[in-house]
């Protein structure tokens, strides 16, 4: 048994997956103490850990911080840096006292963390205090790592040979370090205002991929983009599991998903109507999975091939799903293609595009290349990922590489040996 911490800051895409890690490590007989915003406190206590929370810029509404731009466009050079300032570095002092408060009270801990919770920085840039005996980032976004062979959102789409495509990377990659400028500056100086002893020379964000003693990437080769000059501190570990139905009863019409045509999820309530309108006289089953609101709220009438229901758990869906249409959370994503099912993505803010272009790129299905698709272009979609026997081919590959990794078991193995 060994006592870990587990921390992430207070945002939902974050909190869940260290939630699913900490819960499943407490299950094989380590002690966890969970480290986030005190909005997380009941979720955490109810799976029976001990919960430490956060506060001061520590404890924030994340949705305060990243409103959706009205125009579609993706947000710009200071929307990025006000957000990930806001977020991400203004937090950490506050990050840091809490983590060293529970340090303090047992320097015995290990800490696995969302890597983008920073408060254990400060100790590696040389600010006096107390180390854990181990510290483990989780990335649950995809890998944003400065390489040669990659940038956040794919290779650079470039004719000509492999040294042509290296240089345009690092190009881009340079362009990406420029415009983050503000935010690694913010965190410098944050760094000296707690008795850093060195300055943040590292690029935003490769920092967060290169402090900790070792990375667990929620993910797989085959669905990120390949890197070649990846630090051997960086492990692609899988991607977790949905979490098992609890208390769940089965809508009327469960019956209705028996194989006899193709079954197409949607997830995503901005995409639910191009969905059902784009559908309506297809041979196929629509299911509307609304996450958590009122079935009532739509504005259209429901076709007859569609079903819709308030949640429904992943688990009990994706066994019976031919296509999963999404917003493009990496989660959901990659949950889906684990249990061989192709994706069709349509979002617009934070790491959607970036997870968007992942799927296009290893043809793991389409890429709608907007969050407010019309119905046509959703129907046209759906035709090509049922009609294509490629991406079929390709969601089945990369699902045998999914169920090659116990990301818990490997998690644990990084964390603690």
């Amino acid at each position: 048994m060994a006592k870990i911490i587990v921390a992430a800051p207070p945002i939902p895409g974050e909190v869940g997956p260290l939630l699913q890690v900490a819960r499943a490590l407490a299950d094989r007989g380590h002690r966890i103490t969970v480290l986030s915003g005190p909005s997380f406190r009941a979720e955490t206590e109810d799976a029976g850990l001990a919960f430490a929370p956060l506060g001061g810029d520590a404890d924030y509404d994340v949705r305060e911080i990243s409103a959706v731009r009205g125009d579609g466009l993706p947000p710009d050079a200071e929307e990025l840096n006000h957000g990930w300032i806001r977020a991400l570095v203004d937090p950490m002092p506050d990050e840091h006292r809490a983590l060293q408060a529970l340090l303090e009270e047992d320097p015995d801990q290990y800490l696995i963390s969302s890597v983008l919770f920073l408060g254990l920085l400060p100790i590696r840039y040389g600010v006096p205090g107390r180390q854990p005996r181990g510290w483990v980032g989780v990335s649950v976004i995809g890998l944003a790592i400065t390489s040669e062979d990659a940038t956040f959102y794919g290779p650079v789409p470039l004719a000509g040979d492999e040294n042509a495509v290296k240089v345009a990377n690092r190009a881009a990659n340079a362009v990406f370090a420029e415009v983050s400028t503000p935010t690694r500056e913010r965190l410098r100086e944050l760094l000296l205002d707690l008795g850093a002893a060195e300055p943040v020379t590292v690029a935003w964000p490769d920092v967060l991929y290169t402090a900790p003693d070792a990375v667990a990437a929620l993910t797989v080769p085959g669905f990120e983009f390949h890197r070649g000059d990846l630090p051997g501190t960086i492990h692609l570990v899988g991607a977790l599991p949905p979490l098992p139905a609890r208390s769940w009863d089965a809508p009327a019409w469960w019956a209705d998903l028996d194989g006899s045509r193709p079954v197409v999820v949607v997830v995503t309530s901005q995409l639910v109507e191009p969905t059902l309108l784009g559908l309506a006289d297809r041979d196929v089953t629509v299911v509307a999975a609304l996450g958590g609101a009122d079935p009532e709220s739509l504005s259209i009438p429901l076709p007859a091939n569609a079903r819709v229901a308030s949640h429904l758990p992943f688990e009990a869906l994706l066994p019976r799903t031919a296509v999963l249409i999404t917003d493009g959370g990496i989660v959901g994503i990659q949950q889906a293609l684990a249990a061989g099912v192709p994706v069709i993505v349509g979002g617009d803010t934070e790491d959607q595009p970036a997870n968007a272009t992942r799927v296009a790129h290893h043809q793991l299905g389409v890429d709608l290349r907007t969050g407010n698709p019309a119905p046509e272009a959703v129907a046209r979609a759906v035709t090509e990922v049922l009609g294509s026997p490629d991406i079929r081919e390709n969601v089945t590959r990369l699902a045998k590489v999914y169920a090659q990794h116990d990301p818990i078991e490997e998690i644990e193995r990084l964390a603690v040996g």
